[in-house]
């Protein structure tokens, strides 16, 4: 080792002791994009009922995530690169906060569908050996990462999906949300949620999905995904949807609606259309009646785990065509348990446990924070040792 290393060693430990001696332990929250205030938002809300917990974000978007945290706990990524913090945690470990000073780290995932080759670790520039934690939803995914030596067994928790606790657990009350968005009572309500990319169902017939639900008799909830709102082309081949989906806006019938969290729509919905998506997943913890709706291009642009695919359609009616949905739809109503065993099955097996994934988050979170009051070794940045790597300074 180093001088200088030895000397980088010598003044982590030094400053980290000094941080013990405080009665605050310092929880830095990393928000990438809005849909992971929903990811970790449940642990961030009980963890500020912890006694002695503080909790403060961060982001490389400012200007999406202060609205939704606020400007008194928000830290900017230079102001957070200096300050001590006991515990980071983030949903995204690819997009990590460079931080100097920090004692432990955590990962969850925020995702199930096996999109973008996140279900084949091996060459994937996760950097999670950075991490103290990484919490799984599922034990079929981190089997994978454990058996791919991208995650060690020490590092590995199964925890389940916090996101999904309210809704799993019947909190959410699916009438009230039907309401609150002044949709018409004697109608079902049907949730069209697709996945981004330009292969998605959304480019391919998504106006048309809408246009023959809402003609079909259904109230109709439109949500996109974050990035078909993020004016990079790669997600959205330059056009604006949130104006096309205004414009289909019918009062009493069709309401477009933004914000990081779906669930809630999960649970005002009698029927969800998908193409392949995690909130489509997700929808299966209700067991009601889900419609996949057959984008070719798909698969291969978005990188999913074929098996995944199988998995979903498995659980769900596939559909090919805008003009066939509406009489499938209806069908599907008519029949609602029809794929209740194969919806509780394929839930099961992507969700460890729904409904207590939060109690079991904040449980490891309390251990690693006690464990930052003990003398920590001097843990690396993934930013920090990516420049060493390269041989910068």
């Amino acid at each position: 080792m180093s001088v200088v290393r030895r000397i980088n060693k010598v003044v982590h430990e030094l400053d980290h002791a000094i941080g013990r001696l405080g009665s605050v332990r310092r929880v830095l929250v990393e928000m990438r994009t809005p849909v992971y205030e929903a990811v970790l938002g449940p642990v961030c809300s009980a963890l500020r009922e912890v006694p002695g917990v503080d909790v403060s974000y961060t982001s490389e978007y400012p200007d999406r995530i202060v609205p939704l945290v606020g400007s008194r706990q928000f830290l900017t990524h230079s102001q957070a690169e200096w300050t001590r913090f006991d515990l980071y945690m983030n949903a995204d470990p690819w997009a990590a906060a460079r931080l100097r000073r920090c004692a432990r780290r955590i990962n969850f995932f925020h995702g199930v569908a096996g999109k973008y080759d996140l279900d084949r670790p091996d060459g994937l520039p996760m950097g999670f050996e950075y991490y103290d934690r990484v919490a799984f939803i599922n034990r079929d995914r981190m089997q994978r990462y454990v058996d791919a030596g991208v995650v060690t067994h020490s590092q590995a928790v199964l925890v389940g999906y916090p996101k999904l606790d309210r809704v799993a657990s019947g909190q959410v009350d699916g009438r009230a949300i039907r309401s609150s968005l002044g949709l018409t009572p004697l109608r079902p309500t049907a949730f069209y949620a697709p996945t981004y990319s330009p292969a998605s169902s959304l480019h391919l017939a998504g106006e048309n999905i809408i246009r023959a639900l809402a003609g079909a008799g259904f109230n109709v909830i439109v949500k996109l995904h974050d990035r078909s709102l993020d004016p990079d082309p790669r997600y959205t081949a330059g056009i604006d949807w949130r104006r096309r989906m205004r414009a289909l806006e019918h009062p009493g019938i069709v309401r477009y609606v933004e914000g990081p969290d779906a669930s809630p729509y999960l649970a005002a919905a009698d029927v969800m259309v998908t193409d392949h998506s995690s909130v489509g997943f997700e929808y299966l913890v209700l067991d009601r009646p889900l419609i996949v709706f057959d984008a070719p291009g798909l698969i291969d642009a978005a990188r999913i785990n074929p098996e995944k695919v199988a998995l979903l359609r498995s659980a769900a009616t596939v559909v090919s065509g805008a003009g066939a949905l509406a009489a499938v739809a209806w069908a599907e109503l008519a029949q609602p348990g029809r794929l209740s065993n194969e919806r509780r099955r394929v839930a099961e097996e992507m969700f460890h446990e729904p409904g207590t994934a939060t109690a079991r988050a904040v449980t490891i979170i309390r251990e690693l924070l006690a464990a930052s009051m003990r003398r920590v070794q001097p843990v690396q940045s993934p930013v920090d040792a990516q420049a060493a790597s390269r041989g910068f300074s």
